[in-house]
């Protein structure tokens, strides 16, 4: 299967002088291992850009988005506040809002009907 992440990783020597210095390896742009590693310690672990606040001007406006590969909405509440959940219903796994930006009054399972 090739070079494990761990030697992928330890190839690139960020220390090397000027005169050896090189850019990363490609693999680190290509090898899927890499992208599971920076999705466990980059992505899942800060903040991450999702949408722009003038996508929110009043409440029920809601953006989804993916976030290392998890379905995403964020919604302006009736209380003016901005909410994230995982887009998904909690028993069906069926993604809950389903256009990539609008206006609810509600969010509402396609499958169950549940709100």
């Amino acid at each position: 299967m090739g070079d494990s992440r761990e030697r992928i990783i330890e190839s690139y020597d960020p220390d090397a002088p000027l005169a050896e210095a090189s850019t990363i390896p490609s693999a680190w742009y290509t090898d899927e291992r890499i992208f599971r590693l920076e999705q466990e310690t980059v992505f899942s672990r800060s903040w991450q850009v999702a949408a722009r606040t003038d996508q929110f001007i009043r409440s029920g406006a809601y953006v989804t988005t993916e976030i290392a590969e998890e379905p995403i909405v964020i919604v302006r509440g009736g209380d003016n506040e901005l909410r994230g959940f995982f887009n998904v219903c909690r028993h069906h796994a069926a993604a809950v809002m389903t256009d990539a930006e609008g206006h609810a009054n509600q969010m509402r399972c396609p499958y169950h009907g549940w709100t």
